[in-house]
């Protein structure tokens, strides 16, 4: 059943009562279902509230009934709240990454790739594989960085661009991406900015947040792996010379990256310190479970 749309007030109401029939359990808001179904992977006894996006957790967290609650926390994805420094990242006990700005992007950051193409392409030797896997993201990642200034804008002016309608396959080309396509497809209904305007805010913003500093903090993970799939049969006739076995969706390396996805690799990222440290603080309440 997809996830209701409820209200922050609707939400606390919830958690207030759940409260009241358990008193030491850990509540956890996360942003949405594929968010629960990996967190449960990693989780203590605690339960897992998936809610509609970070806007709605952090009202609830802010409200007063609820700071008074114990034992409450969010995981959220930080986005472009990371490199605005937004306040609402010191919202007290929300948890989120310092590096990566969403679960695809904590995933791909991790050995998790390598593994997935390991077994999706075993004729192959791991060595190739893995070095294949690091070209895939990188290329990747470059190329989700353009889209991301594009993004940063948005976020930053809330122009109301729709990125919706915009198909990968439509604009990249020999592993570059047209940035004057971009502007053009995205201001064609918008009756506030022009392409030349996008175009001369986004290299100002280039500028500001130079690709080299804030590389993955630019991209959004979705786009990294919706461009995977567009770019992965190019680059592994570049690599291997031989025509793609079989294509992969964006969907379906999500999926295969979440399998991939292993407890110690979760355990070098600072959401599981940031995790830790909020334990800490509101024992004997716990998140994460005890490994071994």
């Amino acid at each position: 059943m997809p996830i209701p749309e409820c209200t922050p007030s609707e939400i606390v109401s919830e958690l207030i009562i759940v409260r009241m029939m358990d008193k030491r359990k850990t509540f956890v808001m996360v942003e949405g279902k594929t968010d629960r179904a990996l967190w449960t992977e990693y989780m203590a006894d605690c339960a897992l509230f998936p809610t509609r996006g970070k806007d709605v957790i952090i009202d609830a967290l802010k409200t007063p009934m609820l700071r008074g609650l114990s034992g409450i926390a969010a995981i959220v994805d930080s986005d472009y709240w990371l490199i605005c420094q937004a306040d609402e990242l010191s919202t007290d006990n929300l948890l989120y990454d310092d590096c990566c700005p969403d679960m695809e992007s904590i995933l791909l950051n991790s050995p998790a790739l390598k593994k997935t193409l390991r077994h999706t392409f075993s004729d192959y030797k791991t060595e190739q594989i893995h070095e294949f896997a690091e070209r895939l993201k990188e290329d990747a990642l470059r190329l989700a960085a353009e889209l991301g200034y594009f993004r940063l804008l948005n976020h930053i002016e809330d122009y109301g661009l729709k990125f919706k309608e915009i198909h990968f396959a439509e604009f990249i080309d020999e592993l570059k991406l047209d940035r004057d396509w971009v502007a053009r497809r995205l201001a064609e209904n918008e009756r506030g900015i022009s392409r030349e305007a996008l175009l001369e805010e986004i290299e100002e913003l280039r500028k500001e947040y130079p690709q080299e500093e804030y590389n993955i903090q630019l991209c959004r993970g979705k786009d990294v792996l919706d461009i995977m799939a567009v770019i992965l049969s190019t680059l592994f006739k570049s690599q291997f010379g031989d025509n793609l076995p079989h294509s992969i969706s964006d969907k379906e390396m999500t999926g295969n990256l979440r399998m991939s996805y292993e407890y110690g690799y979760f355990e070098k990222t600072s959401l599981f310190r940031r995790i830790r440290e909020w334990e800490s603080d509101n024992w004997p309440y716990r998140i994460i479970r005890q490994e071994g």
